[in-house]
């Protein structure tokens, strides 16, 4: 009798171990696969037991999925690039128009009403394209060490006369040594949109912080401000292509923190938008690099 208590207690040991194991390896791998490893598929022990007809199953539908979002933004790319030539062509002739001299008022404005109207559309085209190729999981090209501390203060010295024109502070605080593997254009380019965000919605008065820091082994970018901040709800959904969202709840474009996002993202990384109190505070930790070598 003991020597069966003692069986089937290994038994149960050993069958609740190979379950929890599975169970594990399908959790982890619905973590990878929402943390943007879209390639990554339930694992299949060859058991053909009811996980390995449920695993079959969910791939099934992860290769369809897969397939069609592949689908979609080729589309979308191949679109978004056709509409850029006649927007171009567009732009050129009313460049010509308004180079006359004798063109009356009454056509003038509402041509160049229409020409920034063209350049928002263009602006807005660039960036999908942006969005498109950084969410397509290709591989960053021109990765190297970036030197973030020393971007930061670049940055500050592009915006600081703008800011200024727009009675905003600006100020940088970084560490020495912040380094991050990465396109060193595209973090420009994050840290650009943020700033420019910035800009658009704290009022006369405000302040702007830019700061590159170490973090738990990660290097950490942050843009706070003391604008009128955002909402949690909207925060939760601001780094979405076309949520429009702005700081203080109103209605915005939808496109520079979804950029943002998805540069954080190709970088291995997240953006996090915080509550400053007051104001927003955009938090992007990547993974760190050392420096140049010698």
């Amino acid at each position: 009798m003991g020597l069966s208590i003692l069986v089937a207690a290994v038994a149960g040991f050993a069958f609740s171990f190979r379950l929890s194991r599975r169970v594990g390896d399908v959790a982890d791998t619905c973590v990878r696969i929402m943390s943007g490893d879209q390639g990554r598929r339930l694992p299949v022990a060859g058991t053909r037991d009811e996980f390995d007809a449920l695993a079959v199953s969910v791939n099934r539908v992860l290769d369809r999925l897969e397939e069609q979002t592949r689908t979609l933004r080729a589309t979308f790319d191949s679109v978004a690039h056709d509409l850029r030539t006649p927007l171009h062509r567009l732009r050129t002739r009313m460049d010509v128009v308004l180079r006359r001299h004798d063109l009356q008022p009454e056509i003038r404005e509402p041509v160049e009403s229409a020409l920034r109207e063209v350049d928002r559309l263009q602006r807005t085209l660039g960036t999908l394209l942006q969005i498109a190729l950084a969410e397509s999981g290709a591989p960053l090209a021109a990765v190297a060490p970036v030197d973030l501390s020393a971007l930061v203060t670049e940055m500050v010295e592009l915006f600081e006369p703008l800011a200024g024109d727009r009675g905003l502070s600006l100020t940088g605080r970084t560490e020495p040594g912040v380094f991050a593997e990465g396109n060193r254009q595209l973090l420009a380019q994050l840290i650009t949109n943020l700033v420019e965000n910035a800009l658009k919605f704290v009022p006369s008065g405000g302040r702007i912080e830019i700061r590159a820091q170490h973090q738990s082994g990660h290097a950490r970018l942050t843009v706070s401000d003391d604008g009128p901040g955002m909402p949690p709800e909207d925060r939760c959904r601001a780094g979405r292509p076309f949520a429009r969202v702005t700081p203080g709840g109103g209605e915005g474009g939808g496109l520079g923190l979804a950029l943002v996002a998805a540069i954080a993202k190709l970088h291995w990384g997240e953006l996090k938008l915080e509550d400053n109190a007051p104001g927003l505070r955009a938090v992007i930790d990547l993974p760190a690099a050392g420096g140049p070598a010698a």
